[in-house]
């Protein structure tokens, strides 16, 4: 199972949370005034983060949804700062976004379809091969759907019908998981030639590189990251945020901005897990709250396994975030008095 420290010590996931504090303070704001939205509802989010957001290594990515080459403006290294802001201005465009080690490709709209085929067959191929017992007899054992698989990447309270960008993020990390049946599919599917193929094989292999910023610090591991602008939880507060490809099959990890109470402290009890006034990422009329990571483990498609991990992730001695800073940014953007 991934560690705390590989999903969270990197520039990627540090600006997503520290977008997410921001709109953290924005759903504060609603609460008050009696207009929080639902568990289920759209719209837990502020100005950074209003559309989602879906971050992938663009090395995986062979074609857009209209099967064109990807094309981005290439920066060549890059400074964590301004790689931060990059992110940041990402966020602001629909689709996803591709991550290179020289750049970034914005609002790229990938074919949801070709992902769940790609899955669906990766991973039915894959149980036929190791099947011990040569006869066939019902088929359907052997059939795995895209529902089982994103079922898998998903946390148990993320209730069915998956909406798009579950989807997507579910089945492209798949691409993540099984770099190299991935590549075959690929290759059967676009028809590639030698020399694409090759290409595109040293794509994948690169784009499995942790990526380094000019000055020596980890800008995205290997992962996709998909922000959701549902809460999904009575007790968080901003979209729920995914991160898909960390390990074997079903291995994922989810972070969320949580309000302290009877439930949380009753799971921190049982995870065995302290936090203090450092650990707070904000704290207004009574409420406070923490950032909680859960690492769920590894399963078998269709299953979700209740095993998981669960961390306090700290603002300040985990990813160097000035909540004091947000707050004040914070008030004037969205009123909080």
């Amino acid at each position: 199972m991934s560690t705390k420290k590989a999903i969270i010590d990197n520039a990627l996931f540090k600006q997503i949370v520290a977008i997410r504090t921001d709109s953290l303070w924005n759903m504060i704001g609603r609460y008050a005034e009696g207009y929080l939205p639902g568990i289920y509802d759209e719209g837990a989010s502020g100005k950074f983060d209003n559309k989602g957001a879906i971050f992938i290594p663009g090395g995986f990515i062979f074609a857009d949804v209209d099967q064109q080459p990807i094309s981005y403006d290439r920066d060549g290294d890059i400074a964590t700062n301004a790689f931060k802001e990059k992110v940041r201005s990402a966020m602001q465009n629909d689709n996803a976004t591709l991550l290179y080690p020289d750049g970034m490709a914005t609002g790229i709209n990938l074919d949801s379809g070709f992902f769940s085929r790609a899955a669906h067959r990766i991973f039915t191929y894959k149980k036929a091969a190791f099947r011990r017992i040569k006869r066939i007899g019902s088929v359907r054992p052997l059939n795995i759907t895209p529902e089982d698989i994103i079922r898998s990447h998903c946390p148990p309270y993320m209730p069915t019908p998956y909406g798009a960008r579950t989807r997507i993020s579910a089945c492209a990390a798949v691409s993540l998981i099984e770099p190299p049946m991935f590549f075959a599919y690929c290759k059967a599917e676009f028809n590639l030639t030698q020399e694409q193929a090759q290409a595109f094989s040293n794509s994948i292999d690169a784009a499995q590189d942790i990526c380094v910023s000019s000055d020596g610090d980890t800008l995205y591991p290997p992962y996709l990251v998909v922000c959701h602008d549902t809460r999904y939880k009575e007790n968080a507060y901003t979209g729920l945020t995914r991160i898909l490809g960390i390990g074997k099959f079903g291995e994922f990890a989810t972070f969320s901005l949580e309000r302290i109470n009877k439930n949380l402290t009753g799971e921190l009890k049982r995870k065995n897990q302290e936090y203090g006034p450092e650990d707070i990422f904000a704290h207004y009329a009574g409420l406070s709250f923490l950032g909680i990571l859960r690492i769920y483990a590894t399963t078998n498609p269709g299953k979700r396994s209740q095993n998981y991990s669960l961390h306090i992730v700290s603002p300040s001695k985990d990813l160097d975030l000035d909540v004091d800073q947000v707050l004040e940014e914070a008030r004037k953007r969205y009123a909080i008095p």
